[in-house]
């Protein structure tokens, strides 16, 4: 560290000084320069700053006659406190993160004590100073992650981390950093860092604290996810999505379809499953199971039997903490379709002077929901004709 030197009080010294000094007639005076160097250091035990000062003013004063200073103007007298501010300087072998009884050395820079002779007729003498640090304080030691609450909150694989305050911290201004704070899912490691200032640490210090860690390590645990696999439903899960699909499409063929109408079969022939490619995207559908039909139907005015394809699907499905699905019934959705003197829309078509909701082959189904949607969401599949 460089020096820091004394300059207060030039004006008071030039008007004493004129008092006090007068030229000396015989040899050169010797100056011990290690007398006007002072070393102090600052701060917290383990972070202590050195600093040191030249007091220029003292050493011209005490030695004003041998520096031929009698009757100076004020401009010879700023001349020569300039002089030695600009060539008196050194350096501590070290400055900073000093403990109580650190041994650190004051080196001078390279003078031309030679100069200085045949200018003021002083002879410069000085010497390495070795210092010993001591009266640094003790730091309190505190953990600055006591006095948060860190939690996670949502589902997997889209949690959210929050920080929040538990207590006072005896520091203030401290704020934490994530370096993830959303798409977690249990196992999940997050790296919170405590920050303050430019360094924290030294910024604790200077509050008389020390920090005992300045990084926690939070592992997210206990979140409910939506479920990312077809496997990850548990069988009795889809047992019953399976039942009520089913008592939905019957309830609706016992409602809608007349006397010359007769349902033959219902058969699960497999699942879709669906869900995002890309988590950081934001949705409301997290996943969607489809549960798909081969209906087996016979009509008078068709009178062989034939098949079409028919669907049910749920969205959003959550797997619990417990092992346990969560689900909503009421998000079934099923095809939806009309006719209208026997021309169909939506997801109908026709066989004579009937009409039926869903698709009569498999492929126009799986490219109505799956491949119209292969942008946003991946798939599984596990349907067999």
């Amino acid at each position: 560290m460089k020096r820091t030197k004394i300059r207060t009080g030039i004006i008071k010294a030039s008007l004493l000084l004129p008092l006090a000094l007068c030229l000396s007639g015989c040899g050169a005076k010797t100056v011990n320069l290690n007398d006007y160097l002072t070393i102090e250091c600052k701060g917290m035990d383990t972070a202590g700053k050195a600093s040191f000062s030249v007091d220029v003013e003292q050493l011209v004063e005490d030695n004003a006659e041998a520096l031929g200073l009698e009757d100076a103007s004020f401009g010879s007298l700023l001349t020569v406190y300039d002089d030695f501010y600009s060539k008196l300087d050194g350096e501590l072998d070290k400055s900073s993160e000093l403990s109580n009884g650190d041994k650190i050395t004051f080196k001078w820079d390279d003078i031309d004590t030679k100069k200085f002779k045949e200018k003021y007729s002083v002879n410069l003498n000085f010497s390495d100073i070795p210092y010993e640090v001591s009266g640094l304080e003790q730091a309190k030691e505190f953990n600055p992650f006591d006095y948060i609450n860190v939690t996670c909150e949502g589902f997997a694989p889209y949690g959210k981390l929050n920080i929040s305050k538990n207590g006072e911290n005896p520091v203030s201004g401290i704020s934490y950093r994530a370096d993830k704070a959303d798409g977690l899912s249990n196992g999940d490691k997050v790296i919170i860092t405590a920050e303050a200032g430019s360094d924290f640490t030294e910024y604790c210090f200077s509050k008389g604290y020390s920090p005992s860690e300045t990084e926690f390590e939070y592992t997210v645990s206990g979140l409910a996810s939506y479920a990312t696999k077809l496997e990850f439903i548990p069988a009795e899960s889809m047992t019953k999505m399976d039942n009520h699909a089913q008592d939905v499409f019957k309830a609706s063929v016992a409602k809608n379809w007349n006397d010359s109408e007769t349902l033959k079969e219902v058969k699960l022939i497999g699942n879709y499953f669906l869900t995002p490619k890309d988590a950081s995207i934001p949705t409301n559908t997290y996943n969607y199971v489809y549960f798909i039909y081969k209906i087996t139907a016979e009509n008078m005015e068709k009178g062989d039997d034939f098949d079409y394809y028919y669907y049910s699907y749920y969205t959003n499905i959550i797997l619990l903490d417990d092992g346990t699905c969560s689900f909503d019934l009421n998000s079934l959705t099923v095809p939806e379709g009309s006719s209208f003197f026997g021309v169909t829309s939506g997801e109908a078509f026709s066989t004579g002077s009937h009409y039926y909701k869903g698709y009569e082959d498999l492929d126009s189904l799986f490219n109505k929901h799956i491949t119209a949607n292969i942008d946003k969401y991946q798939y599984e599949s596990t349907v067999n004709q």
